[in-house]
């Protein structure tokens, strides 16, 4: 993410596909990323806001995240890309997606994919609807909902049978749309 330039002091990188910093802003987006990792509560929510209002000069900083071995670091550092409402960021994100992502990591990266407009993420989300987590399936419901302004019936506080009815009209959903070039992430 950086380059030491003169001594210890870093410095933004020379090269980047975002617009950069100015030094004070770069300082400041140094000064929260070294702190991310140790936020908990309203305090990583309002983390996560400051970085989605700063916008395109944190993302390299925020994309740098993505390979951090702690899930909390890359979920806090998806739900801030995902805030921005960037679609640029998308393949970025895909870029770096880890096989080893389960859980929680892959389902906040299909959150964030589906929130900046990749469709291709929803099966990911569909299927946290069945999660023994009502927290997990809630999010999902959320984003779903959010996505796409349906909701299907689906309550994370139904019974199983009333779940499972409700997923499989998610699924069915999904089966009717997932051809439409109008939703295919370029």
């Amino acid at each position: 993410m950086t380059t030491r330039l003169r001594g210890d002091e870093p410095q933004p990188r020379a090269q980047s596909d975002w617009i950069l910093p100015s030094r004070s802003l770069f300082d400041e987006i140094e000064a929260h990323a070294k702190i991310l990792p140790w936020t908990h509560g309203r305090d990583r929510i309002d983390l996560i806001t400051w970085f989605a209002a700063v916008g395109e000069p944190a993302y390299d900083t925020l994309l740098g995240f993505l390979t951090d071995e702690r899930p909390v670091v890359v979920t806090t550092a998806l739900a801030a890309l995902g805030a921005t409402g960037d679609s640029r960021l998308v393949q970025h994100i895909r870029d770096a997606e880890n096989p080893q992502w389960d859980g929680t990591l892959l389902l906040e990266s299909a959150r964030t994919r589906v929130r900046l407009g990749d469709w291709e993420a929803m099966p990911v989300l569909i299927s946290g609807l069945e999660s023994d987590e009502a927290f997990v399936r809630g999010l999902c419901a959320q984003s779903l909902f959010q996505a796409t302004k349906e909701k299907m019936g689906f309550n994370a506080h139904d019974s199983l049978p009333e779940r499972e009815a409700a997923v499989a009209r998610w699924r069915s959903w999904w089966k009717s749309r997932e051809g439409d070039e109008l939703l295919a992430q370029n």
